[in-house]
């Protein structure tokens, strides 16, 4: 297959946030006099958005406190992002592979925008990407594929010569609704064999591994 771009999701896929992530949840929920969930289930709750992050660590007991929730953990997670994140071994040498292969490289995340361009200028400052895209309302999240779609256009290719990378079934779910090629890490938040399941166009076990199938 032609690859005249990569857009690459963020969380799980570029950088390994769940010790951040699961310290700002676990945060609020003492702070609300609820008890702590284990870092190992939040990493299963992770890919579909903040808001749907928090209505699954309440669960139907407390799903009422959802919407107080979201602002407390957003603050929480602002303050603490880049405490113990960082890029997964063997990312730094993919996004170098591509920048030298001329592939346009791009970012979608379901992380909130302010969050999502705050943590790639970061990380990832070094690179050039055409588009770093997080949340921005529901209408517009994974696995919608607008944003995505409107990325594609600004690599100037057609959907099936774009590959989008991520590791979970929100990821493969915005590679098909866009038409876009559908590649699953398997080094982040979401178990080999889940994603095996899904039928991906390919499933790698290592950052690098996609240079070997362009």
């Amino acid at each position: 297959m032609t690859c005249r771009g990569v857009i690459l999701d963020l969380d799980g896929t570029l950088a390994d946030t769940l010790r951040d992530i699961a310290d700002a949840v676990n945060t609020v929920l003492a702070e609300m006099g609820l008890p702590a969930v284990p870092a190992e289930s939040i990493r299963q709750f992770v890919g579909e958005g903040l808001p749907m992050l928090c209505r699954r660590v309440l669960g139907d007991r407390h799903l009422d406190r959802a919407e107080r929730m979201v602002p407390l953990v957003a603050e929480q997670y602002r303050l603490h992002d880049l405490d113990h994140t960082t890029l997964y071994p063997g990312v730094s040498d993919l996004l170098d592979a591509l920048t030298a292969r001329r592939i346009p490289m791009a970012v979608l995340s379901n992380k909130p925008q302010e969050a999502t361009r705050r943590m790639v200028a970061a990380l990832c400052d070094r690179w050039p990407f055409v588009a770093v895209e997080g949340f921005r309302d529901e209408e517009h999240r994974k696995p919608d594929p607008r944003v995505a779609t409107e990325i594609v256009a600004k690599m100037c290719a057609a959907p099936r010569e774009v590959w989008m990378l991520g590791d979970s079934q929100t990821d493969i779910a915005t590679a098909r609704a866009a038409g876009l090629v559908a590649v699953a890490a398997t080094w982040g938040f979401r178990d080999r064999d889940v994603l095996a399941a899904l039928s991906p166009d390919y499933l790698i076990d290592h950052p690098t591994d996609l240079l070997g199938l362009l």
